[in-house]
Formats: structure tokens, C-alpha cells, sequence
């Protein structure tokens, strides 16, 4: 485990605004700004974790750390795993789940494993991607646009820019897990 970088670019929660917006008649809550540097997340296991903590408080949604195979899931390696070949919507449309798979060393008897990593990493990774390795402001995915196409879940999907989202909400994306 890595300790945290003192050079990190980190921006106080005071300085962090959340707000909402509307567009095309559509409301939705707005992404906090970044408040530290995608590389320096993805080197420092503890910066990422107070960061996706501090995330997930920023949105009231829950947060817990999953099991797989009765043990933790590693966020950090699954998110720096994924971002470093793209991102999860990359990794989905170039078939790329084999290679995140292959670097958790899970015992053979996991059979599961490809799907619950997705499952996971859209349920609690996904929009911390938008904004900290894509740098982005604004939801671009709603639980209801990514059920008119395929589900991101089985790997069929792929993510349109543009789309909005009404909130940032674990409810939406137990739709999009659910849409399946």
C-alpha cells in the first residue's frame, strides 16, 4: 500500500460545489470537480480511496467494499486495471475483460468473475472515471439511455456523448444493472 504524495494537486471540500442544472428540460446534479490528478490516483492507493470516499459522501450514495471469492475487492487495482486500457466503456467494446480478470488472479472456481468486476465497477467506479480520468463536469449516461441500447453489464453496449443524466444515483444504476 502506498502512502499519500505530498506534490498531489488536491482541492479543499470547501473549494468543491455541487449544483444543480437543467438542460433540454432535463435536471440533473452536476459532477464535483476533480481534486486531484488522475496520475496521482492511480499511483497512490490511499489518495484514491479517500477520494472515492469523499466522492461517494459528496453524492449521499452508499458506499462498502465488495467481496469476490470472500475477499475485498481491490477498487484501486480494478480502477487503475481498467482506466489503463481506456476506461471500462474501451475495455467493453474491445472485448478487454479478460486481460482486467487475468490481473485479480481469482481462483478457477469464479466463474462469474467478468461479470461481477462490471457489475461493481459500474456501480461504484464508473462516474469516479468520468471525473477523475476523463475530467468531466457532467453525467453523460442516464440509467434510461443505457437501457434503450444494450446493457454496459454484458458488454454489448456502447456509451453515446451527450446523453444526460436526471441525478447522479445509485438508483440508476441499479436500473442499468437491472436492465440486463
Amino acid at each position: 500500500m502506498s502512502t499519500l504524495d505530498p506534490t498531489a494537486t488536491v482541492i479543499s471540500p470547501q473549494q468543491q460545489e455541487l449544483h444543480s442544472e437543467s438542460i433540454n428540460g432535463q435536471s440533473f446534479r452536476s459532477y464535483p470537480p476533480a481534486t486531484a490528478k488522475y496520475e496521482d490516483i492511480a499511483q497512490s492507493s490511499d489518495l484514491f480511496w479517500e477520494k472515492l470516499k469523499a466522492f461517494h459522501q459528496s453524492f449521499g450514495t452508499k458506499f462498502m467494499v465488495p467481496t469476490v471469492g470472500g475477499k475485498a475487492l481491490d477498487l484501486h487495482h480494478l480502477f487503475v486495471e481498467v482506466t489503463s486500457r481506456g476506461g471500462i466503456e474501451k475495455v467493453i467494446t474491445d472485448r478487454k475483460w479478460k486481460e482486467v480478470i487475468t490481473a485479480f488472479n481469482f481462483p478457477t472456481t469464479i466463474t462469474s468473475a467478468s461479470f461481477v468486476l462490471r457489475k461493481h465497477y459500474l456501480s461504484l467506479l464508473y462516474h469516479f472515471e468520468q471525473v477523475y480520468h476523463f475530467n468531466k463536469q457532467i453525467p453523460l449516461v442516464s440509467g434510461t439511455d443505457a437501457m434503450n441500447g444494450r446493457s454496459l453489464v454484458n458488454g454489448s453496449a456502447t456509451l453515446e456523448e451527450g446523453a444526460i443524466t436526471n441525478q447522479f444515483s445509485s438508483k440508476g444504476m441499479c436500473q442499468l444493472l437491472l436492465s440486463m
